[in-house]
């Protein structure tokens, strides 16, 4: 028999894929592609689909007050050769033709889990499945999306359609108290339900779409966060030797303690983002244990931006604070004048606040540094701009105005007008409205450096302005 040989890179070693299996894997992957571009994925279908995810099948169902969530049943061995050949066929492809392709993508009469062409073939057979619930959705104003054989529905107000009889309490159901025309669609289209796998969470209860928590923001369970907490805390207080050989006398097997952390690390940054304070403590832990193996933490642009812009309340208004990288907490002089408390959060968690105070204020400037004691884990800092502001220059003010509960940081881009100069202060004038609750937020370039803090604006003035960020550097200079 004819043989592949693969020789690992790493190891050296040779691995020999008899011939039929390898050929039978290219085969796969060729039909593959020929098929994801004769398929168009509806808009719930987030499981072996480009820039899609767990991820984003879960953000669909974001702060949704009721959540059904049920499994197909044994789903690609529940496809089996006929259903593949069928299909090909309704496609236009000819009879045997289909017949082949469908024996090449099949095993034991069913799709095989791991075979290159099992996704794409999978997601054209429940075409019909999801055409289905889409209609049931729309028509009981439900929100359904589906992650290969995850099927899950939400609704804002109780969801009745969906069961048969009385709502039922948050966790575990029968299936048999679910909707019969619910249960008639996935019947309908070849598919069983696994009874261990229905679960209805309510308002009052934990919401998961695909393992990702969705109550608030997009989160992991916190018996997942502590886990990592734990086992960093055993290697940082045994070492990794000996919490190795722990586990693998637990296990009874070898252990790698150092990826299974980056994996679980790796996936809170996923689910949380970058940003997250969360992610970026363990990572921070995680890479002072192993740092021959770090976590990257790379936030993009938009990510370092948001965590470095923050809330500032006093007792009679609300106002914008934000980091500058070698200077500290800046906001405007007007915010913070003549407070007698002063807090300052993130929108992303309003119950965690930090109490300030104010370091050094300028009034004629209208500049204030801020004391604080803020984990460096929960911020970013931005960059100062070294170049000059010109006339026409593109810009972004970001801010917070008439800030309420449930506001995220506000961006509105614009250019500058003019240059002016007022008592002796250098000020860029912007085309955007910096409306009330916005100063003290950072006048950006498009590659947000900071050019400026917000001075003063909005519908009820003529003008709209920030301080120079040379007239913050000049005064910086000036301080003890």
């Amino acid at each position: 028999m004819y043989s592949h040989f693969n020789i690992s890179k790493r190891s050296g070693k040779v691995r020999v894929i008899s011939a039929p299996d390898y050929r039978l894997k290219m085969l796969q992957q060729k039909i593959a592609l020929i098929l994801s571009g004769l398929y168009n994925p509806r808009n719930p279908v987030h499981g072996f689909v480009p820039d899609r995810s767990v991820r984003s099948n879960a953000e669909a169902h974001l702060r949704r007050r009721f959540i059904l969530n049920v499994d197909i049943k044994n789903f690609f061995l529940a496809i089996t050769e006929a259903r593949v050949r069928g299909l090909l066929e309704s496609i236009g492809i000819d009879t045997d033709v289909a017949e082949t392709i469908a024996r090449i993508c099949t095993n034991n009469g069913c799709l095989p889990q791991g075979a290159p062409s099992s996704p794409v073939i999978s997601n054209m057979i429940c075409f019909r499945l999801d055409k289905s619930l889409m209609v049931f959705s729309k028509e009981h104003r439900l929100l359904y999306t589906r992650y290969a054989d995850d099927i899950t529905l939400s609704s804002f107000q109780p969801p009745t359609a969906l069961f048969e009889g009385d709502r039922p309490d948050s966790g575990k159901l029968h299936s048999e108290k679910l909707s019969g025309e619910l249960l008639s669609i996935l019947g309908n289209n070849g598919f069983d339900l696994n009874p261990e796998k229905i679960h209805y969470a309510d308002k009052n209860s934990r919401r998961m779409v695909t393992g990702i928590k969705i109550n608030e923001g997009l989160n992991v369970d916190r018996r997942y966060v502590r886990n990592i907490r734990s086992a960093l805390f055993k290697v940082e207080s045994t070492g990794v030797v000996a919490t190795q050989a722990e586990l693998t006398a637990r296990f009874g097997r070898p252990c790698k303690i150092q990826a299974h952390i980056q994996g679980k690390i790796s996936w809170v940054g996923f689910v949380k983002g970058q940003s997250d304070p969360v992610f970026r403590g363990l990572a921070k832990r995680y890479n002072a244990c192993f740092p021959a193996n770090p976590v990257k933490v790379q936030p993009n642009q938009a990510e370092i931006l948001d965590r470095a812009v923050w809330v500032l309340e006093t007792e009679n208004d609300t106002g914008t604070a934000f980091f500058l990288k070698g200077v500290g907490l800046v906001t405007a002089a007007h915010c913070v004048n003549g407070a007698s408390s002063i807090e300052v959060f993130h929108p992303a968690k309003t119950a965690n606040t930090f109490k300030v105070d104010v370091k050094h204020i300028c009034t004629h400037r209208d500049l204030a540094l801020i004391s604080h004691s803020i984990p460096t884990t929960d911020y970013f800092e931005l960059e100062d701009f070294a170049g000059l502001p010109v006339t026409g220059a593109d810009t972004i003010a970001a801010g917070f105005p008439s800030y309420g509960p449930g506001d995220r940081l506000n961006i509105r881009p614009g250019t500058v007008s003019s240059l002016a100069v007022k008592h002796a202060v250098n000020l860029i004038e912007v085309t955007q409205k910096l409306s009330q609750g916005m100063s003290g937020g950072p006048l950006l370039t498009q590659d947000h450096a900071v050019m400026g803090v917000i001075h003063k604006g909005g519908p009820d003035e003529p003008r709209d302005f920030a301080v120079t960020l040379t007239e913050l550097k000049k005064w910086v200079k000036t301080l003890p």
